[in-house]
């Protein structure tokens, strides 16, 4: 298991933290006060440090949804922000916080967001689709639209939930629906991830998946939303402030040409597609990315009868690398990292 201890409590090189002065360092206070006080300021820290890995700066509101670890008040947040702005380890840019000298970033947020709303109406057109192949159950929008942002690069992901014993068959239908008719662009229909409705609970219980979690967007099936939530009681430890979106969105209606390909292939004839595309794509797969470790290729490619994952790229710990990174560059700035522990990976 690889972790990041982090604690801003001792800050070798400021003549001030949490009101308390000294001539060369800043000693941990013992009274349970101040000590909240230390963790409720590291949480945001933690926040703004893992948001800045995607050049993501956010408002006072976004802070407070999404703080990591730590259940904070807004008049927490206040204080936090107030002692790490005098620090200069933050800084608020029109209505924006993020780490010190990185106020370039809330330009490129506008940006994304911009960007992203121009997508909004193909995602919720190709949503709408994919809710209407055989076998699927749930629709999310998930990776970087699901946050309200869009590289100029950047595709839309969708997170399905398919029927069980019946995920690899709706994937390869919904695969070939890509090649064919959208000349295999991914751009608006990047479908990477698919679960089945036995098996909500992610087995990655870690920051990075509790993020993606966080934010993934229902489209349709206010049950399997809620089911999902239930399953992964666990991003509550990543993400104490956090509460579902109550809102209502489309139920999944069954149309009738979805029940009868799904009767249709609903005895052995299913069974058996079922079985030989999951072999075929973890053959092709392996084949493929042979020069990817057995560990990375599970992580980033995990495949079982209840779960497609297809993440190619290794994002995941692309994303814990970066963090180990700005944790090593705070070091050196005089962080002493021994107290705050949060999990970005779990091997």
């Amino acid at each position: 298991m690889d972790a990041l201890n982090i604690s801003f409590c001792e800050f070798k090189h400021s003549p001030y933290f949490h009101g308390v002065k000294t001539e060369n360092a800043i000693h941990r206070n013992t009274d349970s006060a101040e000590k909240k006080s230390c963790t409720m300021t590291s949480s945001v820290l933690n926040t703004l440090l893992y948001f800045d890995v995607f050049k993501h700066p956010l408002t006072h509101h976004e802070i407070l949804l999404y703080c990591q670890y730590t259940k904070i008040s807004t008049s927490e947040l206040d204080e936090a922000l107030h002692h790490l702005k005098k620090l200069n380890l933050i800084a608020e840019t029109n209505g924006f916080w993020h780490l010190a000298d990185h106020e370039q970033w809330v330009t490129l947020r506008l940006e994304r967001n911009k960007r992203a709303q121009e997508a909004e109406a193909k995602a919720v057109q190709n949503a709408a689709k994919i809710a209407r192949f055989p076998f699927v159950r749930g629709v999310f929008i998930s990776g970087s639209l699901s946050k309200g942002t869009m590289d100029a690069d950047g595709d839309i992901d969708f997170f399905i939930v398919t029927k069980p014993g019946r995920l690899w068959l709706a994937r390869t239908i919904l695969i070939a629906y890509k090649k064919f008719f959208l000349l295999n662009s991914r751009k608006y229909f990047c479908v990477n991830y698919f679960i089945d409705t036995d098996h909500l609970a992610i087995p990655d219980q870690n920051l990075f998946v509790a993020t993606e979690l966080v934010f993934a967007r229902p489209m349709y099936n206010t049950e399997i939303r809620e089911q999902l939530i239930s399953a992964n009681k666990w991003i509550n430890t990543f993400y104490p402030n956090w509460e579902a979106n109550k809102q209502a969105i489309p139920a999944l209606n069954i149309t009738s040409w979805q029940a009868r390909l799904e009767n249709l292939f609903s005895g052995k004839m299913g069974e058996w597609l079922d079985e030989r595309f999951f072999r075929i794509t973890i053959r092709r797969w392996q084949k493929k990315f042979q020069h990817i470790q057995e560990s990375d290729f599970d992580l980033n490619f995990r495949s079982r009868k209840h779960v497609s994952k297809h993440h190619p790229q290794g994002f995941q710990e692309k994303v814990r690398q970066q963090m180990l990174s700005k944790r090593a560059t705070l070091e050196l700035k005089g962080f002493e990292f021994d107290v705050f522990a949060y999990q970005l990976h779990e091997a």
